[in-house]
């Protein structure tokens, strides 16, 4: 089972400096710890509040992609370790800085202990800009209110249903709204000045019919009458001069300038929901609202493990319910609030649990008379997810399978309900590229799709099927290696002991 677990981002925008205020010449941080991670990591981080950051498990791209506000896909050169060797950096600021501020304090913290050098400049580079139709701007917002955005989904639809926004600010969302529309940046070439109030309705990309009916760029077009135009404009781009894989030394008393991280909330209630209470999930600024939650989703969510690789306890750990308010200092990380989680199910229901390699299901990757390319070595690894046709693809170079594993859940969600282990046993780096249809195509969901078939295995056939190939097929054919569920000795969380009943609050 996949963990749907709803939490709100980490990374906050803190208000600017003062108008006037002198900028410090070398911004830097108060204290910062840089070290290699230890293996088998999860990425995670960003700005947190009062001035603090924290990554883990991340890569030096992805530090300098963060620190420059640029994606990934726009910073060259650069050895191929700045992709695949991990990194833990936890720093403070002095007082409050904006998210400004701590991106500059960032990229002098990586030439400081990287010896980082970065030349910067501006190339033409793909883009979608909105542009004015031929029914002219929209009507302009008349009730007061700030600016405010809600995404959502009806049946199959998804909207947007936005407050007095701008097309400029329209333009910054929509690549995070709907990624499979506007894979590129978007940028606003109307020339609108006003703020504006309207809901979008669309469907996702794969399941739009021929013509473009119930596309974004349709609803977009009606709603505003504002077009999607492809064109180019002026980019920032970075190239990486030089950079060592070893980060400096910490600097004497760096631990004790940035405090142990806590270990338990602050203060907490816990408590059993009422019988018709909606569950929900939520995490920010320290804060945890967990209602109607379980006990198995919440032990999942402490260890961030599936819910499936919970072994022992009874069976009330899935019925009964419970609702959970917790909170500590806004600068907590999840993964700070992960520990506290598990220190709070210690406390008040003495949950102890241990460790240990049991068989679970996974989706195995294995090697036949596999199609792969050997990689130019000189090229650095990495994978790109793309559109065409309403199918998916995803272009890998000088790869691993080992990494391409550990990736192909994320870009095939909608396939792959439990993790992708490597068991091709190949040792090499790959070129490789892979073409997919959206599973609501495969099952019927969308228009154009038909109903299909599955296997032993539960996966859809292509029997009878007019359109594109699953994720399981176009691992074969295009690669020559076979995707099927299996069991394998994962580590599982095993529960020795815990009680039905909290303590008292």
């Amino acid at each position: 089972m996949r963990r749907t677990f709803r939490t709100l981002g980490l990374t906050v925008s803190l208000c600017g400096l003062a108008v006037g205020q002198p900028a410090p010449k070398t911004p830097g941080f108060e204290a910062a710890d840089v070290h290699v991670s230890a293996a088998g990591g999860n990425q995670s981080g960003g700005f947190l509040p009062n001035g603090r950051l924290e990554f883990r498990s991340t890569t030096l791209l992805r530090l300098i992609s963060v620190a420059y506000s640029v994606p990934v896909d726009r910073v060259a050169g650069g050895p191929n370790w700045i992709d695949a060797d991990r990194f833990d950096v936890v720093a403070k600021a002095a007082g409050s800085a904006s998210a400004a501020a701590l991106r500059v304090m960032l990229q002098n913290l990586l030439a400081e202990r990287f010896n980082l050098s970065i030349q910067r400049e501006e190339k033409p580079l793909p883009v979608y800009a909105l542009t004015l139709g031929k029914r002219g701007a929209p009507k302009e917002s008349s009730a007061p209110g700030d600016p405010d955005c809600k995404l959502g989904a009806e049946e199959n639809v998804r909207t947007l249903a936005c407050h007095n926004v701008t097309m400029e600010s329209l333009a910054e969302q929509l690549p995070g709204v709907a990624r499979g529309y506007f894979d590129r940046p978007v940028v606003d070439r109307t020339g609108l000045k006003g703020a504006y109030d309207f809901k979008l309705e669309w469907l996702p990309r794969g399941q739009v019919a021929a013509g473009g009916e119930g596309s974004l760029y349709l609803s977009i077009e009606k709603q505003l009458g504002v077009k999607v135009d492809p064109q180019t404009s002026p980019m920032p781009v970075l190239t990486v001069e030089k950079v060592d894989r070893k980060p400096a030394d910490n600097p004497p008393g760096v631990t004790e300038k940035l405090g142990p991280a806590p270990t338990e909330f602050e203060v907490a209630d816990v408590r059993r929901s009422r019988p018709d209470e909606k569950q929900d999930f939520l995490m920010n600024g320290g804060r945890l609202d967990a209602r109607a939650v379980s006990l198995k989703e919440l032990i999942a969510f402490a260890y961030d493990v599936e819910e499936d690789w919970l072994r022992g306890g009874e069976k009330w750990l899935d019925a009964d319910h419970y609702n959970i308010l917790a909170k500590t200092a806004p600068t907590a990380s999840i993964d700070t609030l992960r520990t506290m989680t598990q220190s709070l199910l210690a406390e008040r229901f003495k949950l102890k649990v241990h460790k240990e390699p049991q068989p679970v299901t996974v989706y195995a990757l294995t090697a036949g008379k596999h199609k792969l390319k050997d990689a130019d070595p000189s090229a650095r690894p990495g994978c790109k997810l793309g559109l065409a046709d309403g199918a998916r693809t995803y272009t890998c170079q000088n790869t691993t399978m080992a990494d391409f594993a550990e990736k192909l859940r994320n870009v095939a969600a909608a396939y792959l309900e439990h993790p992708v282990v490597d068991l091709t046993g190949l040792k090499g780096a790959y070129d490789f590229a892979l073409t997919w249809s959206p599973k609501g195509r495969i099952l019927g969901s969308g228009p154009g799709a038909a109903p299909a078939a599955t296997d032993t295995a539960g996966a859809p056939t292509a029997v009878d099927r007019p359109v594109g190939f699953t994720i399981f097929e176009a691992v074969e054919r295009n690669l020559g290696l076979k995707l099927a569920a299996q069991k394998h000795p994962m580590p599982v969380i095993v529960i020795d002991h815990v009680e039905r009943t909290p303590t008292e609050n």
